[in-house]
């Protein structure tokens, strides 16, 4: 999945919470994917050949905050995380990494 699928898959998410309808369940079925990408730009952040630097533990914090969201049932909460930093995230490692080709 590229960087502008996990973009896509995230606002429809967003979309789902904001119209109020079952989230939860897509959300779910997205963080396997979710935890492959964060690991794949944790990992980039790490590779010397590939000048790439992002704040870690920004993104420690909000996959922190996503869980909690998730365990707490928090749809506001979790909106803004997936807004305000998945996407914040996503959008940054793109246009960085597009920076580079």
């Amino acid at each position: 999945m590229e960087l502008q699928d996990h973009i896509e898959q995230v606002e429809h998410i967003c979309q789902w919470i904001e119209n109020e309808e079952e989230y939860l369940g897509k959300l779910k079925e997205y963080l396997p994917a979710m935890n492959q990408s964060i690991g794949d730009i944790l990992s980039w952040a790490q590779n010397p050949e590939i000048p790439f630097d992002i704040n870690i533990q920004f993104v420690l914090q909000v996959l922190r905050d996503i869980v909690y969201g998730v365990e707490h049932g928090d749809s506001v909460f979790l909106l803004d995380t997936l807004r305000y930093g998945l996407l914040v995230i996503y959008e940054y490692t793109a246009q960085e990494l597009k920076g580079e080709e």
